[in-house]
């Protein structure tokens, strides 16, 4: 199935920005996130616009975007 999968921030950097990605029926988020070699400690997870855990089941046509989480003072 095809999930357009966007990056953003630090989570660009030897990657891509926006790409339209293969993945097998049943994957998650966590598939996706493995996928790129992103730790997932510090990661925003949104599934067409809405904030969902790692464990959520994409379908195809989906659109993944994955956020830094960021600290400041």
């Amino acid at each position: 199935m095809q999930i357009t999968v966007k990056l953003y921030g630090s989570l660009c950097i030897g990657r891509f920005h926006s790409a339209v990605r293969e993945y097998p029926d049943s994957s998650t988020i966590q598939t996706i996130v493995t996928d790129l070699g992103i730790p997932s400690e510090y990661l925003i997870r949104l599934k067409n616009g809405y904030h969902v855990p790692l464990e959520e089941v994409v379908q195809n046509g989906d659109t993944v975007s994955l956020l830094p989480m960021l600290d400041g003072g």
